[in-house]
């Protein structure tokens, strides 16, 4: 039970916060003798994220989709002056159209439809004008957002920065473990690199998210770690460069390669996978050791496996393909040693960061 508990602790951690968002915003509204109950406490549940970035851009957002929505909507109801059913449905056409075309730029911004939805047909047992009502929503959304984004920052905070290079270490064991699949060859092997890549391109929609909520929090300075679009990006790269493999291994295992360069290959694989390893430690904030065998000596190994075969003539002997796929395999080892190279220098910022 205590183990599921750690586990889950951001979980609950993250119920906690919306649970007094909720409390509290229904609290405030009270205490100051409003009536904007409904707008205020959704807002402030629903700004209050899972970490201090996300909660900084759903409250922005929120609080300008709301504002749009609502202006929007009262100008349209001033203008048409809706009656009838006709008429609404007229003017619910003509606010809704333009700000579907907003919130598509973001699901934060759809709270400018629900607003305008609002302001147009106003609210069950109050009868209002569609200002007063526009100036209600926006009232009791900005009280929500103040509120979300306090219980955010003061209670139990979490920070999108600090994930970065916790999701950036994860997505590196994933890499380190499609090259250990990639050397191991067989069956078994390739039905691990497919679960493995899927997991990787998850991990990585992840880190974006991350990355992007931890510029909000570094905007009004609640982030102090280093660039996560650099890791971004790295990690990109590599990711590119082991599906490089993946495809000119065909593979990999030394029954789809020349004995003279199955060796020296699947020891550059697992050399990589070391250091993607020693990448990820650093990521976790881990002082890496040292590897024996650094990936430029195994990479040049494979090199001087493939210029033995040149020059004894044994490559003489091989297809057009199986000469290609040892060819194409120096070329993206050589550039997944580069790519991993800046993988280091970048993760390497991570270490020593409290």
């Amino acid at each position: 039970m205590m183990r599921l508990l750690s586990r889950n602790r951001w979980m609950l951690a993250h119920a906690a916060r919306m649970t007094i968002a909720g409390i509290a915003a229904l609290g405030l509204v009270h205490a100051l003798g409003l009536s904007v109950e409904l707008s205020a406490v959704i807002t402030a549940v629903m700004v209050t994220q899972s970490n201090v970035g996300g909660s900084l851009k759903m409250a922005v957002e929120q609080f300008l989709g709301s504002l749009l929505g609502a202006g929007f909507a009262a100008a349209v109801a001033f203008l048409l002056q809706p009656e009838d059913a006709l008429t609404y449905v007229a003017a619910l056409a003509i606010t809704l159209a333009p700000l579907s075309v907003v919130a598509s730029l973001s699901p934060g911004y759809r709270i400018a439809l629900i607003t305008a939805a609002v302001v147009l047909l106003g609210r069950p047992g109050i009868e209002m004008n569609p200002l007063d009502l526009a100036v209600s929503r926006i009232f009791g959304v900005g009280l929500g957002c103040a509120v979300g984004l306090f219980v955010a920052v003061a209670i139990m905070p979490a920070r999108a920065s600090r994930s970065i290079g916790k999701t950036g270490a994860e997505v590196a064991r994933l890499l380190a473990r499609q090259l250990d699949a990639l050397a191991a060859g067989g069956e078994a092997s390739q039905a691990d690199l497919g679960r493995l890549a899927g997991r990787v391109r998850e991990s990585l929609r992840d880190l974006a998210e991350f990355v992007d909520q931890a510029g909000h929090e570094q905007r009004v300075r609640l982030g102090q770690l280093p660039d996560g679009q650099r890791l971004l990006r790295t990690l990109r790269r590599i990711r590119h460069d082991v599906d490089m493999l993946r495809r000119a291994a065909r593979g990999g295992g030394s029954d789809l390669l020349h004995d003279d360069v199955a060796g020296p290959w699947r020891q550059a694989a697992l050399c990589g996978a070391a250091t993607l390893r020693r990448m990820a430690r650093c990521l976790d904030n881990d002082p890496a050791h040292e590897a024996t065998e650094t990936l430029a000596e195994a990479v040049g190994a494979y090199r001087a496996a493939v210029d033995q075969m040149r020059g004894d003539g044994s490559a003489q002997s091989l297809t057009t393909e199986e000469l290609g796929r040892i060819f194409n395999l120096g070329f993206a080892l050589e550039q997944f040693r580069r790519d991993l190279d800046d993988g280091i220098e970048v993760s390497a910022e991570f270490c020593g960061r409290p």
